[in-house]
């Protein structure tokens, strides 16, 4: 019985590993496909050399003593991995191997060691129990059942349970910890020297006395670094409050995704805000609105604040990002603006409303949701529009060059839907800014073949009649009207959008 426990606690800490492998990689490298890639492959070629070294070592050392070994050093590496991750973290992030080889070396180094090991434990365990050659079979496929069967709870409860509850920190210990306690249950009944069991007992005190509390408060920061006054892990992202002097900014993993001035929490620190209220001059009279993505709120506060006579509904898939928003971000809820918890386009699909703006707030750097990215869901957004209704979305990439072939993509396929497209690029200065990564305001409108001179009227007369604060023919300069190439990038769609092998690095947000 022991036996079976201690086989099904490995397998439950070896997938508790791997999912929350993801959310200590995504600080440094995000949460793309490559990070998943790099994560998957590694832990499937450690179990596959676990399987191997544990069937040979079982068949010359087939003692318990030996195997609860291998769970004591995989336990105590993966106890060390809140101290030795950041500095490997940081290493690789600072070499930038680029997207695909740092997850994966940096994957390699943190956890193929312990994953290994713990890869021993089911060749082992069918050495330890098989005691008739005529049934070594059935024990094998018991064994291998049983260590599937922790996988599964390993991962349920991980993503379910564990993360929403702990930090990183601490769920690692816990991880850990446990296969402490499992070495000690393997020791309990069988002969091992005393240094070893005071080793296991030591360790599992740290783990027991450490482990949660690691999280509960964090360290004071240097004098140079922000005040972190919220951190937490939901379900999406490793989300940050952070104050440097009088600017506070929210963060997802590692990207800045919104911000606001603490003396005035209308006021962004980020640029590309402003540019969201040129939406008026494609429909100058905008009554509903509907923001997809909520973060820290600027848009949908700046909206409420200056069109007295629109509504507007923000829809987050992060129930802990709504939170954080009216917590720390002054995010205001009454009959003009109305905040729901749920996926944008399934909020779309089940929607009676018909919007004049939809905002697009939702596409980032390392990350970008591809169901918010197709063909499809761009003809489900449209259908949710007025007749003269237009979508501005927020987009990261570069207008020409290696580094522009996300935004291409995502501006053919708007092209599939909309007629009229006009992007704007933040702060962009013709003569060097081409092939720079930056945020793209991209405005999709039903009327095609708006010149400059029209663009810049428009921006003017609402400048006048003073149905817009902003002085938004100033960003008129900014709109890109050159040829956008589209023949070498796809169409987006729901059986295809590779949004994830199509990324832009090294960029963060415009600031004032």
């Amino acid at each position: 019985m022991v036996l079976k426990v201690v086989v099904f606690g490995a397998g439950a800490a070896l997938m508790g590993l791997e999912i929350v492998g993801s959310r200590v990689l995504a600080p440094y490298f995000g949460s793309s496909v490559y990070v998943w890639g790099s994560l998957i492959s590694i832990f499937l070629a450690a179990l596959s050399v676990g399987y191997y070294v544990g069937g040979r070592v079982a068949d010359r050392w087939p003692r318990p003593a030996v195997l609860a070994s291998a769970l004591f050093a995989a336990g105590a590496l993966i106890m060390f991995l809140p101290v030795a991750s950041r500095p490997v973290l940081e290493r690789f992030a600072d070499w930038d191997l680029g997207p695909r080889m740092s997850p994966l070396a940096t994957s390699t180094i943190l956890f193929a060691p312990a994953s290994v090991l713990l890869g021993m434990t089911s060749p082992f365990a069918v050495k330890l129990a098989a005691t008739d050659l005529s049934t070594v079979g059935n024990v094998a496929g018991l064994l291998y059942a049983i260590s599937t069967a922790g996988s599964i709870a390993g991962t349920l409860l991980t993503a379910f349970f564990l993360i929403p509850t702990f930090g990183v920190r601490a769920i690692l210990y816990i991880l850990g910890g446990s296969l402490v306690a499992f070495s000690a249950l393997l020791l309990a009944g069988v002969r091992a020297p005393r240094a070893v069991r005071q080793a296991v007992a030591a360790l599992a005190a740290v783990a027991l006395l450490a482990g949660p509390g690691w999280t509960a408060a964090p360290a004071a920061p240097p004098a140079a670094e922000p005040k972190v006054i919220f951190e937490k892990d939901s379900v999406y992202h490793r989300i940050r409050v952070e104050d440097y002097g009088s600017v506070r900014f929210l963060r997802f993993d590692r990207s800045f995704q919104g911000g606001m001035y603490l003396h005035d929490p209308f006021e962004s620190p980020f640029k590309y805000t402003d540019y969201a209220h040129l939406a008026w001059v494609f429909h100058a009279d905008i009554r509903r609105v509907l923001v997809v993505g909520l973060g820290a709120g600027s848009i949908p506060k700046r909206f409420w604040r200056d069109y007295p006579g629109v509504t507007v509904e923000s829809v987050e898939l992060d129930p802990v990002v709504v939170d954080v928003a009216r917590r720390f971000f002054e995010v205001k809820e009454d009959a003009r603006h109305r905040v729901s918890v749920q996926d944008g386009r399934t909020f779309l699909r089940r929607a009676d409303a018909r919007y004049d703006l939809i905002v697009m707030d939702a596409y980032y750097a390392e990350g970008i949701p591809f169901h918010l990215a197709t063909r499809e869901f761009f003809e489900l957004a449209r259908g949710r529009l007025t007749p003269r209704g237009v979508i501005a979305a927020n987009i990261v990439g570069a207008l020409e060059g290696g580094e522009s072939k996300l935004f291409r993509a995502l501006y053919r396929t708007y092209g599939q839907v909309f007629a009229g497209l006009y992007p704007f690029p933040v702060a962009y200065a013709p003569q060097r800014d081409g092939a720079t990564v930056r945020t793209i305001i991209l405005m999709a409108a039903p009327r095609s073949g708006l010149t400059r001179m029209q663009i810049l009227q428009a921006a003017l007369q609402l400048r006048r009649s003073r149905k817009v604060i902003f002085p938004l023919h100033t960003f008129v300069d900014d709109y890109y009207d050159r040829p956008i190439p589209t023949s070498d990038v796809p169409v987006l769609t729901d059986d295809y959008a590779p949004v994830d092998i199509l990324p832009v690095w090294g960029w963060e947000p415009e600031r004032r």
